[in-house]
């Protein structure tokens, strides 16, 4: 302790690293550009004087909006009366005892076509007039075969790119068939010579092939395609 003063001094006491306060300096606001001398106006000047300023200048033209190119090639209508979003009213499937009768031989199969490896176009034709026929004759069970869709194709493209496949590829060996012939039965103008459907027996192809069953020919009912009776 100091004499006379009352305080008292520690030797080589110093304030604890944690609690030191260090005051940051101010920035300093940024320094403004120069003002442009007499001789760099003059440089300036000389530098633009063939600049033509944008104001002056003609609009340039507008744009002609670009027009989606079509491709005709490829383009065909749809193979049947159907509208996007329309659901196909239900029709019944052949059942159990029809399917084991039909498998046995006790139920006889009227008429057969194979559709596999058509188009749906080529496909839909060939149904519409297997059942306009068969209708004509009284017939009562038909057999179809659509195939089951097995995969020519890779999914990976190692057997040719997929960009270069045309719609029969994928109509004859993408299934197409298989998911549309009960499409075509259960709507348009097939649906009402149409008693019920469902997959074949194994005897008869399985899940590769279906059977059709034809309602009882009523006096002045039309045939499909939408021509009148004789």
């Amino acid at each position: 302790m100091v004499a006379g003063t009352g305080y008292c001094f520690l030797k080589n006491w110093r304030l604890p690293r944690r609690i030191l306060i260090v005051a940051k300096k101010p920035r300093k606001p940024p320094a403004k550009a120069p003002a442009l001398g007499s001789t760099d106006k003059a440089l300036w000047k000389e530098a633009t004087k063939t600049v033509t300023p944008l104001g002056d200048r003609p609009d340039a033209p507008a744009v002609k909006p670009l027009k989606m190119l079509e491709r005709l090639d490829g383009a065909r209508p749809l193979p049947m009366d159907w509208h996007i979003g329309a659901s196909p009213d239900p029709v019944a499937y052949v059942d159990r005892k029809t399917k084991r009768r039909l498998a046995k031989g006790k139920i006889e199969v009227d008429g057969s076509i194979d559709l596999h490896g058509m188009t749906q176009e080529q496909a839909l034709g060939k149904l519409k007039s297997m059942i306009e026929g068969a209708v004509r004759r009284g017939d009562k069970t038909l057999l179809v075969v659509t195939g089951k869709g097995g995969a020519r194709f890779s999914q990976t493209g190692d057997d040719g790119s997929v960009a270069y496949r045309t719609r029969a590829d994928f109509d004859q060996f993408g299934g197409v068939l298989k998911r549309m012939v009960p499409v075509w039965l259960s709507s348009g103008d097939l649906k009402p010579f149409i008693e019920s459907y469902g997959s074949a027996a194994q005897e008869h192809g399985g899940e590769g092939a279906m059977y059709i069953r034809l309602r009882k020919r009523m006096p002045g009912s039309r045939r499909p395609g939408g021509r009148g009776t004789t």
